[in-house]
């Protein structure tokens, strides 16, 4: 079965899954840094806040990523400020594949469903010392644009910028 993108804002037990795996993403994002990150006491408390943002803004797109029917990730793709001006149309705000269906071509599959479902501009950032990540969005943002993306860092963080085309599709749900 394909992989195929579930709007999690319309389904309670999509939000709570995506609650549930939440902390495994930030352990997984901190593992480049000094591990304290998802460990702080105080992002604990404020979690459900900012996760309850994702499905109650408008410019957020909360998706979960289903592969033969279960759930194996999500994706929140954000349209940036329109002041003072957006560097793309669309970013690739956060994204999680669980360990189990990973390179197993369900992220890359993923990615392609929400790339080719919100046309236009791109941003896709990085961590610097994600290697992995850095690896992933390379060959994945390469084969969706035949090559054409620009990458530059600053700050920290490497920017992966394209445009992309929408396509018609037949995996998204």
């Amino acid at each position: 079965m394909p992989v195929t993108l579930r709007d999690a804002r319309d389904s309670e037990g999509d939000r709570e899954w995506i609650r549930a795996v939440y902390r495994d993403y930030l352990s997984e994002l901190s593992a480049s840094k000094s591990g304290i990150f998802p460990a702080l006491g105080e992002w604990a408390v404020r979690e459900g806040e900012f996760l309850a943002g994702w499905f109650h803004d408008s410019t957020a797109h909360p998706f979960v990523i289903l592969h033969d029917g279960l759930r194996v990730g999500f994706a929140l793709v954000s349209r940036p400020a329109a002041f003072p001006r957006p560097s793309a149309d669309y970013r690739m705000a956060e994204f999680f594949i669980v360990e189990p269906a990973r390179r197993r071509g369900v992220g890359a599959g993923a990615a392609a469903l929400l790339f080719s479902r919100f046309a236009g501009d791109w941003e896709v950032v990085e961590d610097q010392y994600n290697r992995p990540a850095l690896g992933f969005w390379r060959r994945v943002i390469a084969r969706q644009t035949g090559g054409r993306y620009t990458e530059t860092r600053s700050a920290g963080e490497v920017f992966h910028r394209f445009r992309t085309l929408a396509r018609p599709t037949t995996a998204s749900a």
